[in-house]
């Protein structure tokens, strides 16, 4: 009777346990982590973001004169305020870090993100 109570109680905790990591899991919305490389040409250079799961960002901006320059960091989506805080290692990419409007979409079949005023295409 004891063993099966026992058991009774775990079980509970269990499914406790996973409608409370379900509940985490769902609150952080669709636009949490993005993936994928998104690309712009702004100014002078083209500037591409390749963000993977988790929140690591790699920039790389190809300017049309000289070397491409890498920036590895971090980004943060906050899906209450539809906004992306940008945190690089390096920093002469000051430029490119901060929190920005962010947004995702699709457009004539091409995926994009908008962040501030710049708009970047899904890479293919």
């Amino acid at each position: 009777m004891k063993k099966l109570v026992s058991t009774l109680i775990v079980c509970v905790l269990l499914v406790g346990c996973v409608f409370s990591l379900a509940g985490c899991v769902l609150s952080v919305g669709p636009m949490a982590f993005i993936s994928g490389t998104y690309e712009a040409d702004i100014l002078v250079a083209e500037v591409s973001y390749e963000f993977s799961p988790f929140g690591k960002v790699v920039l790389t901006v190809e300017p049309i004169i000289g070397d491409d320059i890498v920036y590895e960091g971090k980004y943060k989506v906050n899906t209450d305020t539809n906004e992306i805080t940008l945190t690089f290692e390096n920093d002469k990419a000051e430029e490119y870090a901060g929190t920005f409007d962010f947004s995702v979409g699709e457009e004539d079949g091409e995926k994009y993100i908008k962040m501030g005023i710049v708009k970047y295409t899904l890479e293919d």
